[in-house]
């Protein structure tokens, strides 16, 4: 914008000197032309701006390594006649990153902004202003939008080293038994309100105390998925893959399973997987989890 206002000035001394030499049609027509310049480019500038219609699309679920766009589009009266500017924050989520982005567009054009699907994770857009100039470049004018979505980049399903043993898919537990015969049970010291037929006489005679019959019945635990978050994002994709992989193989066989994800400096989480729609929504919150960040080596 300076270089464009120097240019003006040194163009627009030549032509008042060429004006005062030679008093003629020619020279008075090139001087009102070019102060009649920067007076339209300021009309076609505040037009531009006050008419002008910004469109985005983006896909919002991508898988690992796709090749995806966001498209953006400019519309509205005099955009011919000007060009503009959109700044664009795009933050990652699972990185705890952003960056700034910005993209020219022209004449109703449509422009293309990679994306980038080399890691998996969720990536926010957020645009808060479109920058207006006129075709000749001697003014800008600021008009702020707020749009914002996010793309989810998910894993592809990778197969484990050491596949789940399919016999195994669940872990044998004791738990208190709801009925109050069985032949499974444990002993305890006898409190007042157990009742006298549940005493345990043979251990209540060695240990000189009362103790009683605890009733107790086998159940099938949860399978476990395990996810250790990693600063490593080519190793996380690896694992989120494996996680996927293994997940859906239970659930082909109809075994729920928990999926325990230790996040840094937090307390562990776990989801429940009982279906595939479990298993998506538990996808969309680790892939919004912060990895941790990488330690540097002690000197």
């Amino acid at each position: 914008m300076l270089r464009t206002w120097l240019t003006y000035s040194v163009a627009l001394i030549g032509t008042f000197i060429f004006f005062l030499c030679y008093k003629m049609w020619v020279s008075w027509y090139c001087l009102v032309v070019l102060l009649a310049l920067p007076v339209i480019s300021i009309i076609i500038c505040i037009v531009a701006a006050n008419t002008m219609v910004c469109g985005f699309n983006m896909p919002k679920n991508l898988r690992i390594g796709d090749e995806a766009y966001i498209t953006m589009k400019t519309s509205g009266f005099a955009t011919f006649l000007s060009n503009c500017k959109v700044k664009m924050i795009i933050r990652d989520e699972m990185g705890d990153s952003q960056k700034y982005v910005t993209v020219k567009i022209h004449d109703n054009g449509v422009s293309k902004i990679p994306l980038d699907t080399s890691h998996c994770g969720a990536y926010s857009f957020k645009v808060n202003k479109l920058i207006v100039y006129d075709l000749l470049g001697f003014f800008r004018l600021s008009v702020k939008i707020e749009k914002a979505d996010e793309v989810l980049v998910k894993p592809v399903p990778v197969m484990p080293e050491i596949m789940p043993d399919r016999f195994g898919f669940k872990a044998k537990n004791l738990r208190k038994a709801k009925q109050p015969n069985s032949e499974i049970y444990d002993v305890k010291e006898y409190a007042p309100g157990d009742p006298i037929k549940s005493i345990h006489w043979k251990v209540s005679a060695k240990k000189d105390k009362l103790y009683v019959k605890e009733a107790l019945e086998e159940y099938g635990g949860h399978s476990r998925v395990l996810l250790k978050l990693t600063n490593d994002r080519s190793v996380l994709d690896e694992h989120l893959g494996q996680l996927l992989f293994t997940s859906k193989y239970f659930l082909d066989r109809e075994v729920s399973h928990k999926v325990r994800v230790i996040p840094p400096d937090q307390s562990e989480i776990a989801f429940n997987i009982e279906s595939t729609s479990d298993l998506e929504r538990a996808m969309v919150k680790i892939l919004h989890l912060s990895v941790p960040k990488e330690v540097p080596l002690e000197e």
